[in-house]
């Protein structure tokens, strides 16, 4: 047996299930409690969380107001390119034309070809990146990205500044209850990702001296632009 094959032989061991872990609830034990589950409460409660974590929250009540919310910000960040997800994956029409429009050069980085040195030396240069999510989570102002074609990972850390574009149907309450989701959509579809990341307010970390510091393993400004 080989060196390599003795170290999966001792993995796969350790896999073992403990035998005395208590079986897995029936339903999910909600952690924050007493919530207002209205769409109005949803996002109020996103918005301030979000806030709470030293991101940014906008909240629009029109796609016209949506796309002039992140032009606007895109120009108070003298932005000349962005990073983006693909358009479809945004939840608000138009929104590559108005950006286009504003002389902000759009890049949806590919990094799966040849050109991956070249397209990682252009992304470098963006000032901030447009996404969608898959959900966001109210009771923590947490936003949730999977990764899958036209949804690269690059675009939610490699920009200074996320720009998040997020529908009021996407909020959930509680985590609790999109984990419900998954399990009843089939524990492969979460499994058959090659990325699932949870974004709670900008890149954070603490020194040795406790002093907080934003942006240094990814963006440093998280801002959500919320259509109600």
């Amino acid at each position: 047996m080989s060196s390599r094959d003795q170290i999966l032989s001792r993995l796969r061991a350790a896999r073992r299930p403990f035998e005395d872990a208590p079986p897995r609830p029936r339903q999910y034990i909600p952690v924050a409690n007493d919530m207002d589950t209205s769409i109005d409460a949803l996002v109020e409660r996103f918005a301030a969380e979000l806030v709470n974590l030293k991101g940014e929250a906008y909240v629009e009540d029109s796609e016209d107001a949506v796309r002039e919310r992140v032009v606007s910000l895109l120009r108070d960040l003298n932005a000349t390119r962005v990073l983006a997800w693909h358009f479809n994956h945004i939840p608000v029409k138009k929104l590559r034309e108005a950006v286009e429009a504003a002389g902000v050069e759009i890049v949806q980085p590919d990094t799966h070809d040849e050109f991956r040195a070249e397209t990682l030396a252009t992304a470098e240069g963006a000032q901030a990146s447009i996404t969608g999510v898959e959900a966001a989570i109210a009771a923590t102002g947490t936003m949730i990205v999977r990764t899958g074609p036209g949804r690269g990972r690059i675009p939610t850390v490699l920009a200074p500044c996320h720009i998040a574009v997020i529908s009021a149907s996407q909020l959930m309450p509680r985590l609790e209850n999109w984990v419900a989701a998954q399990r009843a959509r089939g524990i492969q579809t979460l499994t058959g990702q090659a990325n699932v990341c949870f974004i709670s307010g900008p890149s954070r970390t603490g020194d040795i001296e406790m002093e907080l510091i934003l942006g240094v393993h990814g963006p440093g400004r998280v801002i959500a632009v919320i259509r109600r």
